[in-house]
């Protein structure tokens, strides 16, 4: 009967129930397929094609860029490059936050480039670029903003005294804030569509997109706000030097700011969660600060920076190496952070030559937390090592954070170097930790951070672990230090 009914149907007949059946997902017996989920990969989190990546994202087109949207009295790349070089001649800064003089080490071969030949791929000393990086795992919880968005020149010339890389870490606010964390889902649905490119370069073709001339909803990542004049910043590693034993291989911090004339700068600001060492060696070792000072970084050390470097342990009794090495942070009192971090020797470890009396303290911190165990004083100090510039980059490597957990090697002092090649620390723990995040913000748009345990002390309920971002003082004012951010990973 059925078959004489379709038949004797008309033409308009059969089509409206072919519309019906389709809007039914009944077309040929069979419901509607879903699209295929996308799996994310490598290529949405990190791109190190260094012949890709040459032109589209020069350096000199970044810089220009950074001056054009900086505002104030007019300048140019080259000297505000200058800026920046002209500050390695100097031996020491005078901290924003406590107001007081802090000494570096002045290093003649970095004051002595000309920004001219930076800015100039063709010159042995030009910058390249080797690499982007989606930090999008650097967001906080309440979507304030969406992490960093990064972008990694080094010095065409090559040489273990011969060398400087500069990281453009972009921290780019939400396009929808009112939505919270899925308000990034705009830059985080364009990374996550890298995985569906052919290669690299088609990558890049559509992030110079995104970096230098925005995308819907999505302001250029590339502009002054998000280097420093807002948030964000640029660091610079440093390994230009006559003698090692001297000048050791440090590592700097610079913000977008205005000088006195209203033109933009590059200038010199503490790095985060890197205290000045001499805070952790006995009283003697820190004359510059008073007791009263010595004890207040004591107070915040042991408070909510050591409960942040073993939170993972806390919250998961069987926590492997790499939830521990994913999961540590400290968020160090930034009015103590210092102006260089020395990856060299152990001058800046935390862990060496600590105070007995602060591994004491530690001791009795650590006894008190009753859902810890496996972390001694001395691996807590290692971990709060890691946690800065120097320990990151290097002098962590092989470090013993306790729990079965060893700080992985950099590729000595770099994370990328001027190859495009990784470090087994991004390659083995970061950049599989951050394409998970990536998966799982893509499938469910949940926030990816961890638990946190209550900190003894502490008034708050177990919530999302939240690390103090650091404060910094810019041409704007200065960031509320409530403002909390998820650990940071160098």
């Amino acid at each position: 009967m059925s078959i004489i009914y379709f038949h004797s149907m008309n033409t308009r007949s059969l089509l409206l129930l072919f519309v019906v059946l389709s809007s039914l997902g009944c077309t040929n017996g069979k419901p509607d397929e879903e699209p295929p989920k996308l799996i994310i990969g490598k290529q949405s989190v990190v791109i190190h094609d260094i012949p890709a990546l040459a032109k589209p994202f020069a350096f000199e087109k970044t810089m220009n860029k950074i001056v054009a949207t900086a505002g104030g009295t007019a300048t140019n790349s080259t000297e505000m490059l200058k800026s920046m070089i002209d500050s390695f001649a100097e031996s020491s800064f005078t901290h924003p936050l406590s107001g007081k003089v802090v000494e570096v080490k002045a290093r003649p071969l970095e004051s002595a480039l000309d920004p001219k030949n930076l800015l100039d791929p063709a010159s042995a000393d030009g910058m390249i670029p080797v690499g982007l990086f989606n930090r999008f795992d650097l967001a906080p919880a309440d979507g304030s903003d969406c992490g960093e968005y990064r972008i990694v020149y080094a010095k065409k010339s090559g040489g273990r005294t011969d060398r400087m890389t500069m990281i453009f870490e972009a921290r780019v606010p939400n396009p929808n804030p009112g939505e919270g964390l899925k308000g990034c889902a705009p830059i985080t649905d364009f990374w996550a569509e890298r995985s569906k490119d052919a290669n690299a370069a088609q990558s890049i073709v559509e992030l110079e997109k995104l970096y230098y001339h925005g995308i819907s909803q999505v302001d250029p990542i590339v502009k002054a706000d998000n280097y420093g004049l807002k948030r964000g910043q640029i660091r610079v590693n440093l390994f230009m030097t006559p003698n090692p034993n001297d000048i050791q291989w440090a590592l700097r911090e610079f913000l977008v700011g205005l000088d006195s004339n209203g033109r933009a700068i590059l200038k010199p600001e503490p790095i985060d969660d890197s205290p000045i060492a001499s805070l952790f060696r006995a009283a003697s070792a820190s004359s510059d600060f008073s007791e009263e000072e010595r004890k207040n970084f004591h107070q915040s050390f042991l408070g909510q920076s050591l409960c942040n470097l073993v939170n993972p342990d806390r919250i998961n009794k069987k926590a492997s190496a790499a939830d521990i090495i994913n999961g540590i942070s400290v968020g160090s009192d930034p009015k103590f952070n210092d102006f260089e971090s020395i990856s060299q020797t152990d001058n800046d470890n935390p862990a060496f030559d600590t105070d007995p009396l602060l591994l004491n303290q530690v001791q009795e911190r650590l006894a008190a937390l009753s859902d810890l165990s496996g972390v001694s004083p001395e691996q807590l100090m290692n971990r709060a090592g890691t946690m800065t510039c120097g320990g990151c980059h290097q002098f962590s490597a092989g470090s013993d954070l306790g729990n079965n957990a060893t700080w992985p090697a950099s590729l000595g002092f770099v994370h990328i170097d001027e190859k495009g090649d990784l470090s087994p620390l991004l390659n083995d723990l970061f950049i599989p930790q951050r394409i998970k995040i990536a998966q799982q913000f893509k499938d469910n748009r949940t926030a990816f951070h961890q638990v946190k345990a209550l900190c003894p002390g502490e008034a708050s309920t177990p919530e999302s672990v939240a690390t103090p971002n650091v404060t910094k003082l810019r041409e704007q004012g200065s960031i509320d230090p409530r403002v909390y951010a998820p650990a940071r990973t160098h």
